[in-house]
């Protein structure tokens, strides 16, 4: 008898040895299925964002639309999901989340189809409807919605179905809760880099969606069989009402509802001032590291690095803590506190990023991961104490192990819906009426005066402890509003103009290149380029399609010389530029049989447009992306003859290819200027498509001339662009933009 209970003894360790490992291999392979799955999620949205630029062009509210319509889904598909995963059986979790994940795929393949179909639409409407800025808008915002909700809802229905099948006890979620978050933004992280480095450069964009979409399928169908077979102990079911309550639950569940309610508020606040922190930290260093695509994708890995980390870190402090209220608003008023501290340090830190961008410019790779780790030490301390709010949050709001699944479904709806306000208000609000400095500090002051109000109303602890508490919440408060009110404060005329390219003709070589430190180029850089340069700023306009700046210039005999430039690059002159800015428009209508329709892509200082005027033409329509454009070629008045206040022109404030996209007019000349291919976004603007679709708007004889620059520009891609223009034009010429023979800006005229 003994030797058989020895052996059933044995028996029934071994089983429950194999059934921990058939768990722990369960666990493994869902948590690596869900960060395969969010990269993927990553990897659509550019892809659906380019997709849909090649429809809506990258207009500023068009992109908006897409990014507030995938966002918003992920909220939906959080609640609605929340909603449900109390009640699913644990193996049905999986399979759940597999078939979630297989619809995401199966939908993507549809995706094109679909935008061809909104492409249509679209084109029908345009022409009738641009100059109608609300309707046309909502009419984008509805054609994206319908395209783009189903999977947005699918992607995040993932997140609180994991976290349901993952949590066994209310001891572990915040470390679960943590991690499957941190996993989800390491996840976004990596597929920003993968497919902004690499994936669309190899195998373009259907290559890398078809890619995608086999992943998704593949991740769908594991899942699935995985659910299948996975063993049936897993997580409780929702307990019954007569369960014993463990001491982690009452304990859980006897938190105050104030408490409750305040870390929601909390949270909904945190997203809504983290994505506003990216919109503005982008803009911001796009002026410090330049506005390039590769640029962007840095900033935006190194963001959702941070918090990642803080996500995972305070999800396993948060089964750990004491008093997790607690640890939530202080982490949220050092974050408010740190990002005040970095935009302060980000604005004055031209001079240091140039001399980074000029130490390491003989490698690409080099320069690049120098730039990431810059920014990630910059950006580390407050994206890790953003990122401790989920966790924290989460903990908090779960009221029973009952009701995981449904408390993550909110929680993660309330944290989307702000950050879907945050992003918004960011880009639409803040920016063109205050300007990034001010943002900054009314964005950082509504979350320190948001974690100080909650934890004032409902701070834990005894009656004595609380009167402490509230007193050092009540004296943070007032600090860090006074600090809101001080902080950031650059210097506009150093951010006026960029610092991250042409070194040696912004007279700022010697300060690059010469001995100054590091440290006192970051501390110190601001003044000593504001004593290098010699222009004064008349204008400074922060807009919702980009950041425009005018200087001028004395010149000894009392002369004046005015320059624009476009995120820190100088784009136009009423000197310098002059001898390009006229032959734009002469060339063209001199060679042009008797035309009266003409378009201008790129305003800029209006010169070109305004050459245009001295001929009798019927129709002038100037199309620039950028909003402030308008405001700043004002100063140009006195040469580009004052081509603003024309009747016969129209001011279209629209991105080029949906203009050309949508519209049904034709031209008898076509005029392309936009700012360097390298700068975000114009590149699309250099392309065969681009060239096909200018050449399909032109009349029969219409002439079609791009701007095009041989400076910073090496000679194969000179002549890619070259190429690619003559297959469209084959009746074209090339022509120097200087009378004394070669220079450095060119003209591609192409004859229909």
């Amino acid at each position: 008898m003994k030797a058989k209970g020895v052996h059933e003894s044995s028996s029934s360790s071994g089983n429950t040895q194999t059934a921990q490992q058939s768990h722990a291999g369960i666990f493994f392979l869902i948590l690596a299925c869900f960060f395969l799955s969010v990269t993927t999620a990553l990897i659509y949205e550019i892809l659906w964002m380019r997709l849909i630029s090649r429809i809506l062009g990258g207009a500023p509210f068009a992109v908006s639309t897409i990014l507030v319509v995938f966002m918003g889904g992920l909220g939906v598909g959080s609640w609605l999901a929340g909603r449900k995963a109390d009640g699913i059986d644990h193996r049905r979790l999986i399979r759940v989340y597999g078939f979630l994940e297989l619809g995401i795929g199966l939908y993507a393949l549809c995706v094109p189809a679909l935008l061809w179909l909104f492409k249509w639409i679209c084109i029908a409407t345009y022409d009738r409807l641009f100059e109608y800025t609300l309707l046309y808008n909502l009419l984008i915002f509805t054609g994206a919605l319908l395209v783009l909700c189903v999977p947005a809802i699918c992607m995040g229905a993932t997140l609180p179905v994991l976290c349901r099948f993952y949590t066994q006890r209310l001891d572990e979620l915040g470390t679960h809760c943590g991690r499957l978050y941190g996993v989800n933004t390491a996840g976004g992280a990596a597929g920003s880099v993968i497919c902004g480095f690499w994936l669309i450069a190899t195998f373009g964009v259907y290559g890398t969606m078809l890619a995608a979409v086999c992943v998704n399928i593949a991740i769908g169908l594991v899942c699935i069989r995985a659910g299948k077979n996975a063993p049936t102990g897993g997580r409780p079911h929702a307990a019954p009402k007569s369960s014993p309550i463990t001491p982690t639950q009452q304990a859980q569940g006897a938190l105050p509802s104030s408490q409750r309610a305040g870390a929601l508020v909390i949270f909904a606040v945190s997203g809504f001032c983290a994505m506003a922190y990216e919109v503005l930290w982008t803009k911001l260093l796009g002026l410090m590291i330049g506005p390039t695509t590769y640029s962007f994708t840095i900033v935006l890995t190194t963001f959702i690095v941070g918090l990642a980390l803080g996500n995972m870190a305070f999800g396993f402090w948060a089964d750990r803590t004491r008093n997790v209220f607690r640890l939530l608003v202080l982490t949220q008023g050092i974050a408010a506190l740190s990002v005040l501290g970095a935009s302060q340090l980000m604005g004055q830190s031209q001079l240091f990023f140039a001399r980074l961008l000029y130490t390491f410019s003989a490698s690409f790779v080099l320069q690049s991961l120098t730039k990431a780790l810059a920014l990630f030490a910059f950006m580390v301390i407050p994206t890790f104490f953003l990122g401790a709010c989920f966790p924290l949050a989460v903990k908090i709001w779960t009221p029973s192990i009952s009701r995981v699944g449904n408390s993550i479904g909110v929680a993660y709806a309330v944290n989307t819906a702000g950050a879907v306000a945050g992003s918004f208000l960011a880009g639409f609000i803040l920016i063109p009426f205050l300007g990034k400095e001010l943002s900054l500090s009314i964005v950082t002051g509504v979350q320190i005066s948001t974690a100080a109000i909650v934890g004032l109303i409902a701070w834990p602890g005894s009656e004595k402890g609380q009167s402490r508490w509230r007193g050092a919440m009540a004296l943070g408060l007032c600090a860090g509003v006074l600090l809101c009110a001080a902080f950031p404060s650059w210097n506009r005329l150093t951010l006026a103009i960029g610092k991250y390219h042409r070194f040696e003709e912004l007279r700022i070589l010697e300060l690059v290149a010469g001995g100054q430190g590091w440290l006192k180029s970051l501390f110190f850089g601001a003044h000593m380029l504001a004593d290098a340069e010699s222009g004064k700023l008349v204008y400074y306009g922060d807009g919702i399609g980009g950041f425009t700046t005018v200087l001028k210039y004395s010149g000894p005999f009392g002369d004046v010389e005015y320059s624009m430039a476009n995120s820190g690059k100088m784009d136009a002159s009423s000197r310098g530029d002059m001898k390009t800015q006229t032959l734009l428009a002469h060339f063209p209508m001199l060679f042009s049989q008797n035309p009266k329709t003409v378009m201008v892509l790129g305003l800029a200082s209006g010169v070109t447009a305004g050459e245009i005027l001295h001929y009798p033409v019927d129709r002038l329509d100037v199309i620039d992306i950028n909003d402030r454009v308008f405001e700043g070629a004002a100063f140009f008045t006195p040469w580009n003859n004052g081509v603003l206040k024309n009747p016969k022109t129209r001011l279209i404030v629209q991105d080029g290819i949906a203009h050309l996209t949508l519209s049904q007019n034709k031209y008898d000349v076509i005029i392309s200027e936009p700012s360097n291919p390298w700068m975000a976004g114009m590149a699309s603007l250099f392309t065969r498509d681009f060239f096909t679709l200018a050449r399909e708007r032109l009349t029969v004889d219409g002439i079609y001339v791009q701007w095009f620059h041989c400076y910073q520009m090496d000679w194969n891609t000179f002549a890619l662009v070259g190429r690619t223009f003559a297959e469209v034009f084959p009746h074209s010429i090339l022509v120097s933009a200087e009378p004394a023979g070669l220079g450095r800006d060119y003209l591609f005229v192409g004859f229909k």
